[in-house]
C-alpha cells in the first residue's frame, strides 16, 4: 500500500486518511533517504495523539527516530513503519529488508549508534527484534500493561543476542576478494564507531532543511552509501574480534575491483566530515589522530589490493 501524501498517511487495509485513536494498524512506508526520518516522525506522533499513551511522547519519538534512522543508514528497501495498539499500549515497529540485526557498540560502549539501542530500550516497556525470512522487524512497545517478564535476559545480554550468529561467523568462510590481516582490534573498533557516529549525524542533518550543512551533508552520504553492505561486513568482524578478546584481526571482504572509485570518495567524505567536526559544525568530537590514521591506513590497503 503506498503513501499518498495529497491523502495523509494511509492505513492497513485502506486509503483512509490517518484519524485518532488508532482503530486499526497504521503504516507508512519509506524510502531510504535522511528526509524519512522526520516523515516517520510526524507520522508517529499524529497516530499517538488520543490514545492511552499519548503522554508518553517523548519517549515514543525518541525510539522511533533511532529505529528509522538505523533502518536508513543500515538497513535495505523495502522500509515500513507500523503503529497499532497492543496490550493497552501502543507497538512501533520498523521493518526493513536486511536480514542484519540492528549493531549493538561491541565496537565502543561510548558510541552514538550502540546509544540509539540502549535508548530504545531504557525508554520502551518492552522491545525486540524479530527476523521474517526477508528481513527483520525492530520493534518497541509503550503505555502497555505490566507483565512478569522475569525470565527475560537483562538489557545488555539483549542487545547481544540480537545479534545472533553473525558475531561467531568466521571470516574466513566468506568469499574473499581483499584481505587486510592484523589490523588492531581496538584502533579498528574506535575507527568503525567513529564513522558509524559521523554518519548518523549527517543522516540527521541532511534532513533538517533549516541546517545550512543540509546538502553537503546530503553529498557525503552519497558518497558513503554504495559501500554500506562492506561496512557492515568490517563492522561484524571487528566486534567479533572485540567479543572473543582478540588484540588483532584480519578482516576479510567482498568487493569487485570497480568499487576502487566508490572507496576513494568514501575516504575524501570522512576526510570532508573531519573538516566539519574540525569547524564546530558537528556535534561528534573530531576523530583523532589515531582514528584518523587507522582509517586511512584501512581504505588505502583496501584500493592497494583492489588496484593490484
Amino acid at each position: 500500500m503506498e503513501h499518498d501524501a495529497a491523502r495523509g498517511y494511509a492505513r492497513e487495509g485502506g486509503d483512509q486518511p490517518l484519524t485518532s485513536p488508532l482503530d486499526a494498524p497504521h503504516v507508512l512506508h519509506l524510502d531510504a533517504v535522511p528526509t524519512s526520518v522526520p516523515e516517520a516522525r510526524r507520522f508517529v506522533l499524529a497516530a499517538l495523539d488520543e490514545t492511552s499513551a499519548a503522554h508518553r511522547r517523548e519517549d515514543v519519538e525518541l525510539a522511533a527516530t533511532e529505529l528509522v534512522t538505523n533502518a536508513v543508514l543500515h538497513g535495505r528497501e523495502p522500509i515500513s513503519l507500523t503503529v497499532r495498539l497492543v496490550d493497552g499500549g501502543v507497538c512501533i515497529a520498523v521493518r526493513d529488508g536486511s536480514a542484519l540485526s540492528p549493531a549493538f557498540s561491541m565496537l565502543d560502549p561510548t558510541a552514538v549508534t550502540g546509544r540509539g539501542l540502549l535508548l530504545v530500550s531504557a525508554v520502551a516497556d518492552r522491545w525486540g527484534v524479530d527476523p521474517d525470512g526477508e528481513g527483520k522487524v525492530v520493534w518497541f512497545v509503550v503505555g502497555a500493561e505490566s507483565s512478569e517478564q522475569d525470565d527475560d535476559p537483562d538489557e545488555a545480554t539483549r542487545l547481544l543476542l540480537s545479534w545472533g550468529d553473525e558475531l561467531d561467523m568466521d571470516p574466513a568462510e566468506e568469499v574473499v576478494r581483499a584481505v587486510l590481516t592484523d589490523l588492531d582490534t581496538a584502533a579498528a573498533a574506535a575507527s568503525e564507531a567513529h564513522t558509524e557516529g559521523v554518519l548518523r549525524e549527517l543522516t540527521l542533518i541532511a534532513a533538517n532543511a533549516d541546517n545550512p550543512q543540509r546538502g553537503v551533508a546530503g553529498r557525503l552520504l552519497e558518497e558513503a552509501l554504495p559501500l554500506d553492505q562492506l561496512r557492515s561486513d568490517v563492522r561484524r568482524q571487528v566486534a567479533a574480534a572485540v567479543r572473543q578478546g582478540r588484540t588483532t584481526v584480519d578482516v576479510t571482504v567482498t568487493v569487485r575491483r570497480e568499487h576502487a572509485e566508490q572507496v576513494r570518495d568514501f575516504m575524501h567524505a570522512l576526510d570532508e566530515a573531519d573538516r566539519l567536526g574540525s569547524a564546530g559544525e558537528l556535534l561528534m568530537p573530531r576523530a583523532t589522530d589515531a582514528v584518523t590514521d587507522t582509517r586511512r591506513a584501512f581504505l588505502r590497503r583496501l584500493l592497494d589490493q583492489l588496484r593490484s
